[in-house]
């Protein structure tokens, strides 16, 4: 590690000088001062005031040591092991997906359509920032996560004590479901929706750290987790129940039939912030 003292300013250049390479200057800035929040505990207008503050060597090897994995394309979620999902905090593992906005916009739709007291069910939860963030907004509401990886439903449960929030859970492979003998009033998935043919345009940040097996499906049949959602979703669902669902782009009206199909109403395709299509919804 090279840098000239061991003060902040000297450490940020170190910083800037090894992150410059793999990203814009303004992206630099930004997981540098995420950096010095997390280790620090800082806030912007502290790390400007504290430049020549001199840090100790247990500080600089933290600094080191996430410089190294971020020169790895280690998204810095992961570097971490924490993020931020509609002004929450989550930890996260190599367990489960990034939360993305676009899943923000998922949760809020979910919310403004919503009662302030229902039932929700969210299938698949990896990290449970849907799950907990519905649950922090509406907290009369009941809900429960499923998730066929034992590690993620863990990591779901431990983000709704770190959020304090209660949650049911059980460990489940929804293309092997069962009957739960609970009725819920919404029904939610963020599935497997990145085909294996995308996976040559799909950044390596993503392929190398991201776990596959809650960002694949094959080339074959993209929507076969939309089908076996759906047809849990008639099984549990309650009269005029609702569904959500996040998905791929390319596959909107491949979706939008596997509720057609099974005579759900009021079938909406919706776009995201950048006019991509990312959410089909409907109901009993």
């Amino acid at each position: 590690m090279f840098v000239q003292d061991n003060s902040v300013g000297s450490v940020v250049s170190y910083l800037e000088a090894g992150l410059s390479a793999l990203y814009p200057p303004e992206e630099v800035n930004s997981m540098v001062a995420i950096l010095f929040a997390h280790f620090n505990k800082w806030n912007r207008m502290e790390l400007r005031a504290r430049q020549d503050h001199q840090l100790s060597e247990s500080e600089l090897l933290n600094y080191h040591q996430a410089l190294k994995q971020l020169k790895q394309s280690k998204p810095l979620q992961y570097v971490l092991g924490e993020t931020e999902f509609f002004e929450l905090p989550f930890k996260l593992n190599n367990h489960v997906l990034i939360p993305r906005q676009e899943t923000e916009e998922l949760v809020d739709l979910i919310i403004k359509e919503g009662k302030e007291k229902e039932s929700l069910i969210d299938i698949g939860c990896g990290s449970g920032c849907i799950s907990i963030s519905y649950k922090k907004s509406k907290p009369k509401s009941k809900v429960f996560v499923v998730d066929v990886v034992p590690e993620a439903l863990q990591l779901t449960m431990d983000n709704a004590k770190l959020n304090e929030v209660e949650l049911n859970s059980k460990e489940m492979d929804i293309l092997n479901w069962y009957d739960l003998d609970i009725q819920f009033d919404v029904v939610v998935s963020n599935p497997p929706y990145v085909t294996i043919g995308e996976k040559a345009t799909m950044n390596k940040n993503v392929l190398n750290f991201e776990p596959h097996v809650a960002l694949f499906v094959q080339d074959s049949n993209p929507v076969v987790f939309y089908d076996a959602i759906a047809d849990f979703a008639l099984k549990h669902l309650k009269d005029n129940g609702r569904i959500y669902f996040e998905i791929n782009e390319r596959f909107g009206r491949e979706v939008a039939s596997c509720l057609e199909v099974r005579n759900f109403k009021d079938i909406r395709i919706i776009k995201d912030i950048n006019g991509k299509d990312r959410i089909v919804t409907g109901h009993l």
